[in-house]
């Protein structure tokens, strides 16, 4: 017998509630004998709202806005590194890309290295796994390596800087780079156009690494820091502590840190 027309029983209208956003329109409709027009007025008159809010969870489109991130990224997450989003439909022909919170929080702590979570609002996504506040201090930091595109010009209060630096026989590259926000071939390059003799103070990038160093590179390396500020900290270059990385057994895929399955843990 059709409800068209009834009122709305005490168990409809839980029934209702709890499978909006979860099941299609014309499902709940079904099962209670109603229309779906007479479905949608009554979730408008209950203020269920968009059937997307009801979701476990979030659509790709709405995460790539809280990341601040494109679309298209996201999707080749998908695509290509195994971010666990699937296909959900909220309405009679609409089907949306969706990720629980769970689903992504445990990709995204192996895939730390290919997100900025300096870009992502405190708890946007829920309540936040432990390491989320370290990896979001790293991204800060990183914020302090990125140099000055190559072809930008260099001032002359640079320069002197740089000569200044080099005059005091006690910093080294990546001090030198960072400090004037450049890339070490920057420097070395520039150091060469201005036929200076001054050289900067060799790293000890041969100098065999301690246990301690070797333990601090991949708790750092695991927490999400990236190889400039490794390398600051350790006084070494960017690219001695990644061949260091692997010769620890580190493989990168698009910058992310792994293990091939099996090996023991540096």
């Amino acid at each position: 017998m059709s409800n068209q027309g009834k009122s709305w029983s005490e168990e409809e209208l839980q029934y209702l509630e709890e499978s909006w956003g979860v099941l299609k329109r014309g499902t709940i409709a079904k099962k209670l004998g109603r229309s779906v027009n007479a479905v949608m007025l009554k979730a408008q008159r209950l203020g269920l709202g968009d059937p997307l809010t009801h979701i476990d969870g979030i659509t790709i489109s709405q995460l790539s806005q809280v990341l601040n991130t494109h679309y298209g990224i996201i999707k080749n997450w998908m695509n290509k590194y195994g971010m666990p989003a699937r296909q959900k439909t909220v309405a009679r022909e609409q089907k949306v890309w969706v990720i629980s919170y769970q689903d992504f929080w445990e990709w995204a702590e192996k895939n730390k290295h290919m997100l900025d979570f300096s870009r992502l609002e405190r708890l946007a996504l829920g309540p936040e796994p432990d390491w989320v506040e370290e990896k979001r201090k790293a991204d800060q930091v990183k914020k302090f390596h990125i140099p000055k595109p190559h072809n930008t010009p260099w001032s002359k209060d640079e320069d002197a800087k740089l000569i200044w630096m080099l005059e005091q026989y006690k910093y080294t590259y990546p001090e030198i780079a960072a400090e004037l926000k450049r890339s070490q071939g920057a420097v070395k390059r520039r150091i060469l156009d201005l036929g200076l003799k001054a050289r900067p103070v060799r790293l000890p990038n041969h100098n065999k690494y301690t246990e301690k160093e070797e333990r601090l590179l991949v708790e750092l390396l695991e927490k999400g820091y990236y190889f400039e500020e490794i390398a600051s900290r350790m006084n070494r270059s960017a690219l001695g502590v990644r061949g260091k990385a692997e010769r620890l057994g580190y493989k990168f895929r698009n910058g992310v840190p792994y293990k091939e399955e099996g090996d023991k843990l540096a």
